[in-house]
C-alpha cells in the first residue's frame, strides 16, 4: 500500500504548526523523519494516525484520496501507529490486547477465545516473540508491551505502521531484537515510518530519511546519499558544535560537596561509595537496571535506603522525603517526564514555579500571577522554550521544551546538588546542544551535577569521571582522560 499527502497543514488556535507538506510513503520500506523537537513530525504522523484531521490537504492510498477523521478510521485503512510509551491495557491478557476491539462476538461471553489465543500465538511467534496469549500485561517489559502492540497492528491487517520514538526506553538488546522484526515486517511488504531522534540508528533501519523544521517539510533523502551532519544542518539550520568535557576553578580545590559511604537498598543496590566535587559532572554509566536510578532516588529522599551514610557538606544526613531534600538543596530531573517531572493538565508558567512555592507568593500565601509570569518569561527566554504563551498547558508541549520546563523549575530552587536521570532522552540535536551547555554552565557557577545517562558519547562528552555500574554495584570509578565507550561498556557487562 502506497501513501501519499498532499499540501498537508495544520493550525491550532490561529498558529501554523504544519504547512504544506507533499509525502510519501511506499511499500516495503522504513521511511524515517526527523526533526528538532515541535517540528511538525508529531503533527504529522498524528493527522496520519487519525488524532488530529488536518487543516488542509489530501491523503492519498494507493491514490486513492480518503478522509483519517479518528484512529479508528485509520486502523479501517490499514494505518496503525505504535506509541513512543506502549498504550496497553496492563490488567488484560496478551491476546485481550492484540485484539482490543475487533474480537468476533458481541460480548465477551461470545468470545471464541480458543481461537483468539491461537491466532494471537501465531501472530507472536511470526514477530519471534515467545511469549503466552494467555499472560496479564502487568509487569511485562517495555519492550515486551511494544512488541504486543506491533502484534495488535499486524491482528487488524495494517499495512503501514508508524513508530513513534520506539527505541528511547529500549536497551541495545532490545533495539536489536526491534529492528530484527522491522526488516522482517519490511520484507513482508509492510511500509513503515520510523520517528527517532537517534541518527546513527536512522542509518542502520532506514531507507530515506524526511527532515522536518519549524512546520515545514525541508527535503527528503535516501540514508545512503546524506551525512549526519547534513541530516542535522537541515533540521536546525546550523552546525552543531561538539561538546567537550570543561574543567573549572573549582575542580582544583578538593572541597566535596557530598559523600556517600557504602548506601545499600535490598534487592537494588549495594555498597556504593563515591565522592562529588562542586562544580564537578559526576556521570552514571551502566545498562538499564544497574541501579543508577535506584541510587539517585535514595540520596533525593524519592526511595529509602536500608544501609550507608550520606554526608553532604560535612554532615550527616538522612533526606526522608523529596521536600527534606530540596529544602537541604538538592534537585531531581527525573528520567520519566510525564509521570514524576510534569503535572500535564497545569500551565506551563505553575510549573515551572512548582518548587518554589514562597517566591510567588505573600505573607499570607497568596500566589502573585504577576512575580510567576516574570519568573517564568525570564526562563523562556533563556532556555528558548517555544511555546504560545505561559498559560499554555505543558502536556502540550514537545517533549524536548517539557524538558527545558523541568530544568527551568528545579534551577529555580538554586540546587547545591543537581541529579540529572536521562536528561536529553526523547530530545532533538539541537536542544541535546542547549542542554549540555546549560549542564556546563551549572558547573561553571559551582553546582554538584550527578548525571546518568545511557548514552555513552553524551556521558563522555559531560563528565570529569565516570562511575560504572552493573547489578546494583559500582564495577569502575574512570577518570574522563582514560575512559572510552569500549572499556565502560565492558565494566558494565562483565
Amino acid at each position: 500500500m502506497e501513501l501519499k499527502t498532499k499540501n498537508i497543514g495544520k493550525t491550532f488556535s490561529g498558529v501554523n504548526v504544519l504547512r504544506n507538506v507533499d509525502f510519501d510513503l511506499k511499500p516495503g520500506e522504513v521511511h524515517a523523519l526527523v526533526g528538532e523537537n515541535g517540528a511538525g513530525k508529531s503533527t504529522f504522523v498524528k493527522i496520519l494516525s487519525g488524532v488530529y484531521t488536518p487543516t488542509e490537504g489530501k491523503i492519498f492510498l494507493d491514490e486513492k484520496n480518503i478522509d483519517i477523521t479518528s484512529p479508528i478510521a485509520a486502523q479501517k485503512n490499514g494505518v496503525s501507529l505504535i506509541h513512543q510509551e506502549p498504550q496497553s491495557f496492563s490488567h488484560l491478557s496478551v491476546a485481550e490486547n492484540i485484539f482490543m476491539g475487533h474480537m468476533d462476538g458481541n460480548n465477551l461471553s461470545r468470545v471464541k477465545w480458543q481461537e483468539i489465543n491461537k491466532q494471537s500465538n501465531e501472530i507472536l511467534e511470526s514477530i519471534g516473540l515467545k511469549i503466552d496469549p494467555k499472560k496479564i500485561m502487568e509487569g511485562l517489559s517495555i519492550a515486551d508491551q511494544q512488541m504486543i502492540e506491533i502484534a495488535g497492528a499486524l491482528s487488524k491487517n495494517s499495512k503501514i505502521l508508524i513508530m513513534d520514538e520506539p527505541t528511547s526506553p529500549l536497551t541495545p538488546n532490545e533495539v536489536g531484537k526491534l529492528f530484527e522484526i522491522v526488516n522482517k515486517l519490511k520484507s513482508n511488504g509492510m511500509a513503515i515510518i520510523f520517528i527517532s531522534h537517534r541518527l546513527e540508528e536512522i542509518r542502520q533501519i532506514s531507507d530515506r530519511v524526511t527532515i522536518f523544521r519549524d512546520g515545514d517539510l525541508i527535503t527528503t533523502k535516501n540514508i545512503n546519499e546524506v551525512s549526519n551532519e547534513e541530516i542535522i544542518k537541515f533540521m536546525i539550520g546550523r552546525n552543531i558544535e561538539e561538546t567537550e568535557v570543561k574543567d573549572n576553578q573549582f575542580l582544583k580545590n578538593d572541597e566535596y560537596v557530598l559523600n556517600v559511604k557504602n548506601l545499600s537498598l535490598s534487592k537494588k543496590f549495594s555498597d556504593i561509595s563515591f565522592n562529588l566535587k562542586k562544580g564537578e559532572i559526576l556521570g552514571f554509566a551502566g545498562l538499564v537496571g544497574a541501579g543508577r536510578t535506584e541510587v539517585a532516588k535514595s540520596i533525593f529522599g524519592a526511595e529509602k535506603f536500608d544501609d550507608g551514610e550520606i554526608i553532604y557538606n560535612g554532615k550527616s544526613i538522612i533526606n526522608n522525603s523529596p521536600n527534606e531534600a530540596i529544602n537541604q538543596g538538592f534537585a531531581y530531573v527525573p528520567e520519566d517526564r510525564k509521570q514524576m517531572g510534569i503535572f500535564g493538565p497545569v500551565a506551563v508558567e505553575d510549573n515551572i514555579t512548582s518548587a518554589v512555592p514562597k517566591d510567588i507568593s505573600n505573607k499570607l500565601g497568596l500566589i502573585n500571577s504577576k512575580i510567576v509570569s516574570s519568573i517564568t518569561n525570564d526562563y523562556i527566554k533563556k532556555f528558548n522554550i517555544i511555546l504560545t504563551s505561559g498559560r499554555q498547558l505543558i502536556e502540550e508541549l514537545s517533549g524536548g521544551n517539557q524538558q527545558k520546563c523541568i530544568i527551568s523549575k528545579w534551577l529555580l530552587s538554586k540546587p547545591k546538588v543537581l541529579i540529572l536521570d536521562e536528561p536529553t532522552r526523547g530530545v532533538d540535536v539541537g536542544v541535546k546542544s542547549e542542554m549540555y551547555e546549560i549542564i556546563n554552565q551549572l558547573a561553571e557557577q559551582g553546582t554538584a551535577i550527578i548525571l546518568i545517562s545511557s548514552e555513552l558519547p553524551e556521558i563522555l562528552s559531560l563528565s570529569h569521571r565516570i562511575i560504572v555500574m552493573r547489578e546494583g554495584k559500582i564495577t569502575k570509578i574512570l577518570e574522563n582522560k582514560e575512559a572510552t565507550q569500549e572499556n565502560i561498556m565492558s565494566y558494565a557487562i562483565n
